[in-house]
């Protein structure tokens, strides 16, 4: 049996799993809102950004508009996660995202993560 890496996985150590992580990134208030998304970030002392995502039965009833949402959030974060240094994360879907509507909700994700880049200097 071969073992076969993925070159574009999320590992683990890129993940928040913990709700007190959660919660730490929720106290700290710096958030920005789009249509779809909204970021919630909080500098860490680990030397590298993690993703967390809150994508709630409420929001999206139907378990493949969360998949298709946590898919969308997880490659963004991936293709951005060295720009934005020692960051903890969280995304939280606003609303469903139709699926003709994927391309606009993946740009503004990312527009909003730029976003928070500018903001480690502070």
């Amino acid at each position: 049996m071969t073992l076969t890496v993925r070159p574009h996985s999320l590992p683990k150590a890129a993940r928040l799993r913990q709700p007190g992580e959660f919660r730490a990134v929720f106290e700290s208030r710096r958030s920005f809102a789009g249509r779809y998304f909204q970021v919630f970030a909080r500098r860490n002392g680990l030397g590298m950004a993690r993703l967390g995502l809150v994508v709630s039965r409420k929001v999206a009833p139907r378990a493949v508009d969360r998949n298709y949402a946590k898919r969308i959030a997880r490659e963004v974060f991936r293709q951005r996660r060295a720009s934005l240094g020692a960051e903890d994360i969280v995304v939280r879907l606003k609303r469903a995202i139709p699926r003709a509507e994927g391309i606009a909700a993946q740009q503004e994700l990312a527009a909003l993560m730029e976003r928070i880049a500018p903001c480690r200097a502070s």
